[in-house]
């Protein structure tokens, strides 16, 4: 089932993406606004999020709710996009306007809810359909059992691939071949090919899938409060 696109999960996903990435959306909008009147054609709009990379990341329906959202009618016949409550509100992503109106302001060092805190601790996402997701829990319940038996922590292991002169130095991350590579020569688990796809698909980077999140991985197979157990 396919999520409902609204307003408020568009512009969320947008403002991960140039807070990630540090995009200036504000750049590629100008281009289209040489008199600085504000609006932008729908067309325009759209071309300018293209240009920036937007499209990459979101949804061809996520940039149409976008640009529908910020649509005014400028006269009878002229429909354009104001392009600058549009960079208002995606822009306080970045800061807080106006700040030195207000220099003591507290300002966040980062955008809280855009970031999961946990993210090395565990992933957050669930696969769908749900029967990916049992077959997933499946995997990594086995293998935690296997880990737990043997009394083999697997993180060092990842962290050597993750040392390798041709990875790709990414914290926390290895690439989906070292992933397989220490999972059945490394650590010598019976591992399925699909069984790989699998784990790399629920501990995937979020914003570049190639890569995965070893930490997490291992924090689950082998959690560090299993030492303190005993």
């Amino acid at each position: 089932m396919v999520a409902e696109v609204t307003l408020e999960s568009a512009m969320r996903r947008l403002k991960q993406h140039v807070f990630k990435q540090r995009v200036r959306v504000k750049d590629f909008i100008m281009d289209f606004d040489k008199l600085n009147s504000g609006y932008v054609f729908p067309n325009h709009f759209l071309s300018a999020m293209s240009m920036a990379g937007i499209d990459k990341y979101l949804s061809p329906k996520e940039l149409e709710v976008i640009c529908e959202n910020y649509k005014v009618q400028r006269d009878a016949t002229l429909v354009m996009v104001d392009h600058r409550t549009f960079l208002h509100e995606l822009e306080l992503v970045f800061t807080v306007p106006h700040l030195e109106k207000d220099p003591l302001v507290e300002v966040a060092p980062e955008p809280a809810d855009l970031l999961d805190k946990t993210r090395y601790l565990k992933s957050s996402r669930v696969l769908e359909p749900a029967e990916r997701e049992e077959a997933v829990q499946a995997v990594i319940s086995r293998l935690s059992d296997v880990c737990y038996k043997r009394g083999q922590p697997v993180k060092a292991f990842f962290d050597d691939a993750a040392r390798d002169d041709h990875s790709a130095k990414l914290f926390g991350h290895v690439t989906l071949p070292q992933f397989r590579q220490v999972l059945t020569t490394k650590l010598d688990w019976v591992v399925s090919d699909p069984e790989v796809s699998l784990l790399a698909a629920k501990f995937r980077h979020e914003d570049k899938p190639e890569f995965i999140n070893y930490i997490a991985f291992s924090c689950t197979v082998d959690p560090p409060e299993r030492y303190y157990d005993q």
